[in-house]
């Protein structure tokens, strides 16, 4: 059944078929429909990546691996089932490999904002290099050790330096609840880090 198309102003066809009837064709096998769902969404995951991860290129890299995921998960999405729009669906895979790509390169650079907490809680800098590398290994055991939520807001604050606000719509829920969730992060941490 051939999809309802428009011409666009340099007179090319597009589809405009809903991005759940897209999706649908691609379950079936048509590439051509995973093809404009990127041409859709290209422009406007691109920026928001961007902005997540404040970096272009990371912000690429993410954005690649997005749509391999949505190959990868395409039989796990229905409209029907409650799991939401496709945008939604789509945002939700960006967040989480956005998140992902954040815990690898957590564990390859310096906590700068973990060490000042330690450096808060002890009232001394570490001495040299080795202790600072200890230090940042604590601080990131203590990261892992924190609930899902918790974890993706303080490496969302910290690591991508997203705002509370930014936070929120990103993970789909209300301001105060990213609030609330840091919030019990950074009591956690401070909890496990002044035992250790």
């Amino acid at each position: 059944m051939a999809e309802p198309q428009m011409t666009t102003p340099d007179g090319h066809q597009q589809s405009v078929a809903s991005d759940e009837v897209l999706m649908a064709h691609l379950q079936g096998g048509d590439a051509v429909a995973g093809d404009e769902l990127v041409r859709r969404y290209a422009k406007p995951l691109l920026g928001y990546l961007a902005r997540v991860t404040g970096n272009p290129q990371l912000a690429e890299e993410v954005h690649q691996q997005t749509w391999l995921g949505v190959l990868e998960h395409m039989n796990r999405f229905d409209a029907q089932s409650g799991v939401g729009s496709f945008k939604a669906w789509l945002f939700r895979i960006a967040t989480n490999k956005a998140t992902d790509v954040w815990r690898s390169r957590a564990r390859q650079r310096k906590m700068e904002d973990g060490l000042r907490l330690m450096e808060d809680e002890s009232g001394q800098d570490a001495a040299s290099p080795l202790e600072a590398s200890e230090a940042q290994d604590r601080v990131q055991r203590a990261i892992d050790l924190l609930p899902e939520a918790q974890k993706q807001v303080v490496l969302m604050r910290y690591y991508a330096n997203m705002k509370f606000t930014e936070i929120a719509e990103t993970l789909g829920c209300p301001l105060n609840t990213a609030l609330g969730r840091m919030h019990k992060a950074t009591l956690k941490l401070r909890e496990t880090l002044g035992e250790s």
